[in-house]
């Protein structure tokens, strides 16, 4: 009887232990809802969502579809996409469907949480900004590089209407990492002057791009100095699973612009099934020259202004005296570009996406050489232009989402890209045009993953390697005659290449609900080779360089969060900067200088830390964030005086130039401040706010830093009532003094006044309304005093009075 009682007994516990564990199981089950939009019931990507101590978090995927089971059922979970309004509920209260309401315009956040998946790592150690869709809509910028301003935190400078150099937090050019889709630009000719690739980008198809303030190198590796632009084209819709939800679309947009006569049309549609999607994107773009303001500073009321330009008549350059001197002749160019991307979801756990995108542009004048001036006052150059700029991009990426012990995601990503890069020019009354041609060949594997342990801990670690092939070629062609000879190249006649290969690791842990901290570090190894096989022009020391070197970099991050008020961020990083072939092996003249390689450069070093605070009032009603950096440059790359065998000039096309060269200084500092204010008035009036101000010096020679803008920002006021939205914004720059430029050149002091670049401000209004579902129009006035304004450091002026017309249709 014992043993059947106690056989009983056992079978008993057995039974409830199986059920327990039927529970669990069954508690344990994913629990998945769809967030659509409220009037076309379509999927809403993106959407972030997370509880009041945001403590947990996830996104929904492209079709809408999120999983909210690691919730707790007595949470309240907020709903957040910055083109919809906020949605708060209580995770008892949800059914299947959570329904947002579209928003027409929205503010780049202080602070968010990125949405690609490498960008999340960084959520901890950097200040991040994001512009979307949305915003890019409404503020209709003509080029990428003109977008980035968007964000309240990028400095564009210009020396020709047809390009757009970022500076973020005094670091431009090839400090500044640019990246899309995954695949860094960033290539073996970058430069350290002013870089201008960033039009080559079409932000017609961008869906968001996030700007990561600070060092960066842990995730991203060389370059990312000053910080990251991540753009993120958009990607393919697939056909629900319901089959009554039809993701085929097509979107179109005409623009027309007074200052510049701009005249832009783009099309671009989406066709999905539940397997294959595909997207196609067009745009074209005709911009004449540039019409700058006619109200000029009283104090220098020559600034800017240039009252000839060189044509040619009857075989002799000429100088012509303007009609208009308002019109920046010497600026107008076109532009095309291509995007096509095809995904196939293999399984709902595998994705493949093949993306290639091609831009190419008409020949595109460099307007700041153009107008440069001899003493006599002749000009210098008759011709001076980038031939066309092309850019092509295809890249394959394989998405697996699995469930082992090492990753939860993984992402394979392979890429090939082809840049032409042509310099074509002849000095005015000359007969002898000179063409140098760059061609880079870009091969590269990235592979991430990913082990996300349900939003407590998250790893990130990966591999990368990049080989670039660079080869350079030039030549010389009488106008008259059309006899050819062999001119100096660029870049090592005989080739170059630039291989890196890398590792890395980062941690990011919420060990309480109020505080996150991460970890990271990386390793890095680039090879860098580059020959010279005709030394006839400049007779260097050596005839190849060979240049090796290791560098390892790390980060740490911690963010506090007392109350849903308050927000504290600490962060130190480092990140570093392999010389590039542009680094050791380049010659090119500018102004009264030559530059000429050096092979002894060795890698630069950033040493970063940053403190940021965000306080929020009412329901998020204002948010003020403060941010404060120092950033501590070592063996920083800079230009400086040389001789070259015991001489200080050189003969370069017929000058007698300065020598120049890049060197490695001991010591260069950079700090500043970031203010950010958003403020919600009411429920139809925003407002938002952002100054910027740096201070960068070469503590080494005790002289100012090159690139370092004067302080900076944008105030917007932004009334929406639908159908519709009216922005009311200023731009605005402080003075940059002469005192303040770098002695070497680089902040072409020749374009500025003689005291350096004054002080503006341009006040703007922008509107857009609503037609239907599918058509809106949208109106601009840039610049409405009409004011004449000039960048720091740029070689054009600004736009005049600029009024824009859109008319845009969505199927």
């Amino acid at each position: 009887m014992t043993l059947s009682l106690h056989s009983y007994s056992s079978n008993k516990l057995k039974i409830i232990s199986f059920l327990l564990a039927v529970l669990c199981s069954l508690s344990s089950f994913s629990q998945k809802i769809s967030v659509q939009n409220k009037e076309s019931k379509k999927g809403v990507g993106e959407v972030f969502v997370y509880n009041k101590n945001q403590s947990i978090t996830a996104v929904s995927d492209s079709s809408g579809i999120i999983d909210i089971s690691n919730f707790p059922k007595r949470d309240t979970l907020i709903f957040t996409h910055q083109g919809y309004a906020t949605f708060m509920i209580p995770k008892l209260n949800i059914g299947n469907v959570i329904y947002l309401t579209e928003q027409a315009i929205n503010i780049p956040q202080v602070e968010i949480i990125a949405e690609q998946e490498k960008d999340k790592a960084l959520e901890i150690t950097s200040k991040i900004d994001r512009i979307d869709s949305k915003t890019i809509r409404f503020n209709n910028p003509q080029t990428a590089a003109d977008m980035l301003e968007l964000s309240g935190g990028v400095y564009i400078q210009k020396s020709q209407m047809g390009g757009g150099s970022p500076i973020i937090r005094g670091f431009e050019a090839n400090r500044v990492l640019l990246v899309i889709d995954g695949v860094r630009l960033n290539n073996a000719i970058y430069r350290s002057g002013h870089l201008q690739n960033a039009i080559t980008i079409d932000n017609a198809i961008i869906e968001r791009t996030n700007v990561i303030y600070g060092s960066n190198s842990v995730i991203y590796g060389s370059d990312a100095i000053g910080g990251v632009v991540h753009y993120e084209t958009k990607n393919p819709k697939f056909r629900n699973d319901n089959d009554t939800i039809n993701n085929n679309s097509a979107n179109a947009y005409v623009r027309y612009a007074t200052a510049n006569q701009e005249k832009t049309v783009h099309f671009d549609f989406n066709l999905g099934t539940k397997k294959i999607a595909a997207l196609t994107s067009i745009t074209f773009s005709d911009f004449e020259d540039l019409k700058m303001g006619k109200v000029t500073n009283p104090d220098y009321p020559e600034f800017g202004i240039v009252k000839n330009y060189a044509d040619r008549i009857n075989g002799i350059d000429t100088m012509i005296r303007k009609d208009d001197f308002t019109k920046q002749i010497g600026t107008g160019y076109g532009q095309t570009d291509v995007l096509e991307k095809i995904s196939f979801k293999v399984s709902d756990n595998f994705l493949l996406t093949l993306n290639t995108q091609y831009s190419t542009s008409t020949d595109v004048p460099r307007y700041d050489q153009l107008t440069d001036v001899h003493p006599n006052k002749d000009l210098k150059w008759a011709e001076w232009y980038y031939g066309p700029q092309n850019r092509f991009l295809g890249s394959l990426s394989a998405k697996i989402k699995t469930d082992n012990k090492w990753f939860s995601k993984i992402e394979i990503l392979t890429h090939y890209q082809k840049i032409d890069e042509d310099r074509i020019t002849r000095k005015f009354r000359n007969d002898i045009r000179t063409t140098r041609k760059e061609d880079v060949n870009v091969y590269g594997i990235n592979v991430d993953f990913i082990k996300d342990n349900k939003n407590k801990s998250q790893w990130y670690y990966g591999l990368e390697a990049i080989h670039n092939n660079v080869k350079s070629t030039a030549f010389s062609e009488n106008i008259v005659t059309s006899e050819q000879s062999v001119a100096s190249t660029r870049y090592p006649d005989n080739g170059s290449t630039l291989t890196s290969t890398a590792a890395y690791i980062t941690f990011k842990n919420n060990f309480t609900k109020k505080a996150t901290y991460s970890l990271g570090g990386r390793y890095s190894y680039s090879m860098l080779t580059a020959s010279f096989a005709d030394t006839t022009f400049i007779n260097l020391p050596f005839s190849e360089i060979n240049n090796n070197n290791g560098a390892l970099t790390g980060n740490a991050g911690f963010v506090f969060h007392p109350n849903k008020r308050w927000n504290i961020q600490l962060a130190i990083s480092t990140a570093y900067r392999s010389p590039n072939v542009d680094d050791v092996g380049k010659v090119f003249a500018k102004n009264d200088y030559v530059m000429i390689p050096n092979s002894q450069l060795v890698p630069e070093y950033a040493y970063n830390g940053e403190i940021g605070i965000t306080r929020s009032f009412g329901n998020e009603d204002l948010v003020i964030n403060i941010v404060g950096y120092y950033t501590l440059l070592q063996n920083a790359i800079v230009r400086d005086f040389y001789s070259l065998n015991g001489v200080d000039s050189l003969a370069y096309d017929g000058d007698l130039l300065r020598v120049q060269t890049n060197v490695n200084t001991d010591e260069a500092i950079v700090y500043g401040t970031s203010f950010n204010l958003q403020a919600k008035l009411s429920k139809e009036f925003s407002v938002r706010s952002t100054f910027n101000y740096t201070v960068g010096r070469n503590t080494a020679l005790d002289v100012p830093l090159a690139h370092i803008p004067p302080f900076y920002g944008r105030t917007d006021l932004i009334v929406h009532s639908d159908p519709l939205t009216l922005a009311v914004y200023a731009k605005y720059q402080g003075w940059k003094w002469i005192s303040e430029y770098s002695p070497f050149g680089e902040d072409n002091e020749n374009q500025a006044t003689v005291n350096g670049t004054p002080a503006w401000q341009t006040f703007n209004i922008r509107a857009e309304m609503k037609i239907s579902k599918s058509f809106s129009i949208q109106a601009a006035l840039e610049n409405m005093l009409d004011v004449h304004y000039r960048p720091f450091a740029s070689g054009v002026s600004g736009s005049g009075r600029n009024f824009i017309f859109t008319v845009r249709a969505t199927i």
